[in-house]
């Protein structure tokens, strides 16, 4: 694959494309193996790479990403997403009433792209002024004790920044409509069957393992749909906010140290989780718990039956031609790794040069 370089993306602005695509390779065939035999059932459910995970009462029921979507070998990361779209967080979650057919994807972890090892998928970063502002005058101040002031800023010191892993939201249910919501950070792409009446989105972010203040956002959300997002550190939901946490099912109480089983983790979280699903019922009425996908790891999603039919497999689409609502920050940007550090570095010298500079005078 072509080295991806995506350009800048600040709020609304959409990117440009500098590189081709991949080329073609015939489309694979669907595994043989179980794909339960991926799924670690350890604090969790750590799913791996191949897998899609949907709805279970006990554990999450897993498919080969390979029998959901098609096209994935001829897959363009490099066709940026047409727009950005901010979305300021709120506590009021406006949803349409929909008796039935409302999901919640509780997810940690991160995201790789399942048939390609080590591929550079773009992501978006976002980060505030407020942030960046702290961290170049705290850099400012040590190199003037250090008599260092007139060196320029070139630390590879790490940015107070949130990039979003990509995470696939495959949608087939067709027989209802459908409301998601999502808690934990990251880029949820959805791809949506023919037939899909998605209403409504809202994502909660917080504190989920590794990933604490993450933010999030949603790319393929149909125009019109609504997008609501609730933060912990945006200034507009900081008061109304709920922790976020995993269910704590049996996979929890798995975790073995010696010959006694540690059940304390297990304990800890169920009151964590009922106050976090009180929330969720709160904002979008009754959820079953058969609706609840909860993993620690994971990458790609399934709300509906999987396909039984090649033909009816959903085309996978990274970016091109989508729309990317995120949760409102100051500074946005859309492409790959070092692109993202080094327009935070640029932010970030700034600051950095102007506290310099005031120090001199």
């Amino acid at each position: 694959m072509t080295n991806l370089r995506g350009r800048q993306l600040i709020l609304s602005i959409s990117c440009a494309v500098i590189l081709g695509a991949c080329g073609a390779k015939a489309e694979p065939d669907i595994p043989t193996f179980d794909p339960m035999d991926r799924v670690q059932k350890q604090e969790g459910w750590k799913v791996e790479r191949e897998i899609a995970v949907s709805p279970g009462l006990d554990q999450p029921v897993a498919h080969h990403v390979r029998a959901i979507a098609s096209g994935m070998h001829n897959i363009d990361f490099e066709t940026p997403p047409t727009a950005m779209i901010a979305v300021t967080p709120s506590c009021k979650v406006s949803q349409p009433d929909v008796s039935a057919g409302k999901y919640l994807i509780v997810a940690d972890g991160w995201a790789d792209f399942p048939l390609m090892k080590n591929v550079e998928v773009p992501s978006l970063m976002t980060f505030s002024n407020e942030a960046v502002n702290a961290l170049g005058k705290a850099q400012a101040e040590h190199m003037i004790e250090k008599g260092q002031r007139k060196k320029p800023f070139s630390s590879d010191i790490g940015i107070p920044s949130s990039n979003m892993g990509m995470k696939d939201v495959f949608i087939t249910e067709t027989s209802e409509s459908v409301v998601v919501a999502l808690a934990g950070g990251g880029l949820y792409n959805f791809h949506l069957a023919p037939g899909v009446r998605l209403k409504g989105v809202v994502v909660y972010t917080g504190e989920t393992g590794y990933n604490k203040s993450m933010q999030a956002a949603v790319a393929g959300v149909p125009e019109g749909v609504p997008v609501n997002f609730i933060n912990q550190k945006h200034r507009a939901t900081r008061g109304c906010w709920t922790r976020v946490t995993r269910r704590p099912d049996k996979s929890w109480a798995r975790r073995l140290y010696g010959r006694s089983k540690d059940t304390s983790r297990h304990e800890l979280m169920k009151p964590i989780w009922k106050a976090f699903e009180r929330r969720v019922r709160d904002d979008l009425g009754d959820l079953p718990g058969k609706n609840v996908i909860s993993v620690s790891r994971a990458g790609h999603y399934l709300i509906g039956p999987a396909p039984t039919r090649y033909e009816d497999r959903i085309p996978y689409v990274a970016f091109a031609g989508k729309t990317i609502h995120y949760s409102a920050a100051e500074h946005a940007y859309f492409g790959i790794r070092d692109d993202n550090r080094d327009m935070a570095r640029q932010v970030l010298d700034q600051y950095y040069n102007a506290h310099l500079a005031a120090a001199a005078k």
